[in-house]
């Protein structure tokens, strides 16, 4: 027998083994085929019946290990994916136990958080109307309860969006729309809403800017300026007569784009390595003497997290206990150009 009908005989029984039959049919096949090549050696060597018995019980005895082999190995197949299977199953019914409390827990808070504002709208509207009837309504009053009804209508507008917000993310619906403007108007506008908030808290708002405020920039500016917001809102909420500090720069990337960079760091509470896990999740929230102590619907975060990613960059947290928390941002940018004159608030 050549070497290449051996190498042919081979690849045919590899293939043979591994045949969709019952065990006990190989068996049968093995014992037959052990016959006929017992009768074939007995042939051959003109030998007589003894050879033929020597030949067919080591063939049988072939066979039987073969047999004894692969039951164990399918066993222990078996074995090894059942319990895959047992483990992946644990995992996801974990995974959906933590998931389903985490909503139960964010619709609970948001349902307080969607109450608060329209409680305030309703009340304050019933007492406009009834001072109004009966004619007890001075002017001072009619404008404070005004003010109070527009910043309550004002916070549930707030809400509404970030949860539509956070819908058209996870829809993958969020179009990136580009545009040419000074970075210095960027940071007027930030500051412009984040100062009051600061102030109320007793804190100081001091910003970082490394790059000329007239450089023009070619990113899309509602989509920065709302990340800002989110992670300047979630610094005031945590702080309280500490400073909050925005440091914006552009920086080189090698061969790629350049790219924007905005750090947002606080002196306020700061969290664990657990909290800084899932900071970044929608429907997770920390402990509940945490979520009475600050008020918010907890999406904040997220919503910043998933506006980075739709534009190309990064966003990471850094934090400690008692330490505050820092949050760095990258976006890249098209193009950098030269600056024009800009005139921004200086803090």
């Amino acid at each position: 027998m050549g070497e290449g009908s051996l190498k042919h005989a081979v690849l045919w029984l590899k293939q043979w083994l591994w045949l969709p039959l019952a065990p006990w049919h190989r068996v049968a096949l093995l014992l037959l085929g052990v016959v006929f090549a017992s009768a074939a050696i007995a042939l051959a060597f003109g030998s007589g019946w003894w050879l033929a018995a020597l030949a067919g019980l080591g063939g049988i005895s072939v066979a039987l290990a073969w047999y004894s082999w692969h039951e164990r190995a399918q066993r222990e197949e078996l074995q090894r994916h059942l319990v895959d299977l047992e483990r992946e199953l644990i995992e996801a019914r974990a995974a959906a136990t933590v998931a389903m409390r985490a909503k139960s827990a964010f619709l609970a808070n948001m349902s307080h958080e969607l109450r608060t504002p329209l409680n305030t709208i309703i009340g304050y509207s019933e007492l406009l109307h009834e001072d109004a009837q009966e004619g007890a309504l001075s002017p001072e009053q009619a404008i404070t309860r005004l003010q109070r009804i527009r910043e309550a209508a004002g916070q549930l507008l707030s809400l509404i969006n970030d949860v539509l917000d956070l819908a058209r993310l996870e829809a993958g619906e969020v179009v990136v729309s580009r545009e040419r403007w000074p970075l210095g108007l960027l940071i007027d506008e930030v500051q412009t809403a984040i100062a009051p908030l600061a102030n109320m808290h007793s804190n100081r708002l001091s910003i970082d800017l490394a790059v000329d405020p007239a450089t023009i920039i070619e990113v899309d500016r509602a989509k920065v300026r709302q990340i800002l917001l989110h992670l300047l809102q979630n610094a005031v909420k945590f702080t309280r007569q500490g400073e909050i500090r925005l440091a914006v720069a552009i920086r080189d990337a090698g061969e790629g784009p350049a790219v924007l960079s905005l750090s947002v760091s606080d002196t306020g509470i700061g969290m664990s390595r657990e909290q800084l896990d899932v900071l970044f999740e929608p429907f997770v929230r920390f402990d509940e003497a945490l979520t009475q102590r600050h008020s918010g619907a907890g999406i904040s975060l997220a919503i910043a997290q998933r506006l980075c990613m739709v534009m190309g960059g990064t966003i990471a947290a850094t934090s400690q206990p008692g330490k505050g928390a820092t949050f760095l941002v990258t976006i890249p940018l098209v193009a950098a150009r030269a600056p024009l004159a800009i005139a921004v608030n200086e803090q």
